[in-house]
């Protein structure tokens, strides 16, 4: 979509990812244990065509926020889920199809994410400044242009263990590359129903509070995705997603929604 619907800067054509918000109409008050405890009585499968879970919207969230957003707040520091998505977001920059270098025959290039079926996405090569027209003929990828940047945690990452640190720029290294295919591997579980809830709870690598678990400290992601750079998907939008990237689970989506 053209950035002047609700995206970003220089008439680019900003990539969004389509998420959706259900209730569980039998939900039973047990928070947490309900879904992931022993022998949990509830089902996180809205993304199933015989869920009982009732969609209340569907949304559209900008690319980057929507990675980001996840990673500010469901892994520690130390964890392999955190430094790749980290990595990932450093790699592929915030940027909107900004261009990166020439093709063999002198013609610029640009650089943007690629979506692709089923949810996935990489790092594309176009041809055109609203990297419309993905560039099939040349042989560079993202990788010729990209540099692989130096491990950065943040600035909380105070910790003098040098294992950690090699073993960190071991993974931050390995995603930085133009397929994403790490990066892709951590959110395929997003793909798929999760909770709106962290639980526990971080920020930036740290629990919320003493252990991330105390309820004032839980942070509902799906208020966080709305609250930053999230749009209703009207049906346009919802159709767009479905013929173009075969991305979305069936479902019903009554017409007073959209």
């Amino acid at each position: 979509q053209d950035s002047g619907g609700g995206g970003g800067d220089g008439g680019a054509c900003s990539r969004w990812m389509m998420w959706a918000a259900y209730i569980d109409p039998n939900y039973a008050g047990g928070g947490y244990d309900e879904y992931f405890g022993d022998s949990p009585p509830g089902a996180l499968d809205c993304h199933s065509p015989d869920t009982d879970w009732q969609l209340i919207g569907v949304y559209r969230q900008e690319f980057y926020q929507y990675i980001e957003q996840i990673s500010k707040h469901l892994w520690a520091i130390d964890d392999y889920e955190y430094i790749v998505a980290l990595a990932g977001l450093e790699y592929m920059t915030d940027n909107e199809c900004f261009g990166v270098g020439y093709d063999e025959s002198g013609n610029q290039l640009y650089a943007e994410i690629q979506p692709m079926e089923g949810g996935a996405f990489q790092m594309g090569l176009y041809s055109d400044e609203k990297c419309i027209q993905l560039n099939t003929q040349t042989a560079y990828t993202y990788d010729d242009f990209a540099e692989v940047s130096e491990l950065d945690l943040g600035s909380k990452d105070a910790t003098d263990d040098d294992a950690f640190h090699q073993q960190a720029y071991q993974y931050w290294q390995e995603t930085q590359e133009y397929t994403l295919t790490n990066l892709n591997t951590v959110y395929n579980d997003f793909r798929f129903c999760t909770s709106c809830v962290d639980y526990p709870t971080y920020q930036d690598g740290y629990f919320i509070g003493d252990d991330g678990e105390d309820d004032d400290d839980l942070i509902n992601q799906c208020w966080k995705f709305y609250s930053h750079d999230s749009f209703n998907c009207d049906a346009d939008c919802i159709a767009m997603g479905a013929q173009q990237f075969g991305s979305l689970i069936e479902g019903q989506y009554s017409a007073d929604h959209v």
